[in-house]
């Protein structure tokens, strides 16, 4: 049997293929073929995902041998997917190859048993469809895309950034709101005209204000997949109605989390908040410094090999990671008295 391949991109040292008649497989220049695509909508995207770290060598070159691990840790606690190369990902510090490269690693590690989703934090629009375009043919299940920042767009600028978005790359995208880093907030009357240009499919909501993502629920929540992006809001806003969230402290309490994740989606909100409070000082520490140091410090406490961060980015302080090493030591303990996901009833 022949099979015809379709060189249909090239980005740096990658060049993606697709094999005739079956355009969910790709490979690249590796000569690996990657798992067939997920198809995440509105409605496939539930639970929590975990937004990874990337991890390095001593030397500060990515590791990619320790990405699987991380992968069947996941999926063993019940993790529902994976956003890489977002903020926690070190995006910024990673070359346009890297980012395509920890894609493609991670989805070659999933096989197909969770979707993997691409974060796109560009700030401009043809590096974003450039890069969607470059992680799709790589095996990416979805794109997370961060809200333009550096030029302080109009609501009218971001719905039209959205539609550029998905006409680009040629399929809806999960919409990234986080407005302490952005300096823009998409407003839930906007989120909706973006809904109803069928641009996005889902929406990590990383804003505190509790009035706006309650309009949210009410504007948006029976037409797109909205997931919590904030760790301390996570059980009352799925109380509220959202269906997930991306989350970065599920990097080292993978189990822990989808305990307060199934409470809360149960209705015992009361219970998922006192779950959370065993973790809440941990959580503190997790985000006292900037994000991943403290996350990839928490992460070798755990036993994964996340290695260091890179500039600008800095390492947890010594006194924080003792204070973690001692919040963990309980905390980890329950994290394996949980059952792995396939001993669950």
């Amino acid at each position: 049997m022949i099979a015809v391949l379709t060189i249909t991109s090239v980005s740096e040292s990658w060049i993606f293929v697709r094999r005739e008649g079956d355009p969910s497989r790709s490979i690249t220049t590796q000569g690996r073929w990657e798992t067939s695509r997920m198809a995440l909508t509105s409605k496939t995207t539930r639970g929590l995902y975990t937004a990874t770290t990337s991890p390095f060598t001593a030397e500060g070159k990515l590791n990619k041998a320790a990405i699987a691990p991380q992968i069947e840790a996941q999926l063993a606690a019940g993790i529902s997917g994976i956003v890489v190369a977002g903020g926690t990902g070190e995006a910024s510090a990673l070359s346009f190859s890297e980012r395509v490269e920890v894609l493609a690693t991670t989805v070659e590690a999933a096989r197909g048993r969770m979707p993997v989703v691409a974060g796109i934090t560009s700030p401009g629009l043809p590096d974003a469809i450039g890069l969607g375009r470059a992680c799709l043919d790589a095996g990416a299940d979805g794109l997370m895309v961060i809200t333009p920042y550096g030029t302080n767009p109009t609501q009218n600028g971001i719905r039209d950034y959205y539609k550029a978005v998905a006409d680009g790359v040629g399929q809806p995208v999960m919409l990234y709101d986080i407005p302490y880093l952005t300096l823009v907030t998409t407003q839930p009357e906007t989120v909706r005209k973006i809904i109803d240009d069928g641009s996005i499919f889902a929406m990590k909501a990383s804003n505190p204000d509790q009035v706006l993502f309650t309009r949210l629920v009410e504007l948006a929540g029976a037409d797109i997949a909205l997931m919590s992006g904030d760790e301390d809001l996570f059980a009352v806003e799925v109380a509220l109605g959202a269906v997930g969230g991306v989350l970065a402290s599920t990097n080292v309490l993978p189990r822990t989390w989808v305990e307060i994740f199934e409470t809360a989606r149960s209705g015992n909100l009361v219970l998922a908040q006192q779950q959370f409070a065993r973790i809440r000082d941990f959580i503190v520490s997790a985000f006292a410094e900037p994000n991943p140091g403290p996350i990839k410090a928490a992460q070798a406490l755990a036993g994964f090999d996340a290695g260091p961060v890179r500039i600008p980015n800095r390492p947890a302080s010594a006194a924080l990671v003792e204070k973690m090493r001692m919040q963990l030591v309980d905390l980890l303990a329950h994290e394996q008295s949980l059952a792995p996901l396939h001993e669950r009833p």
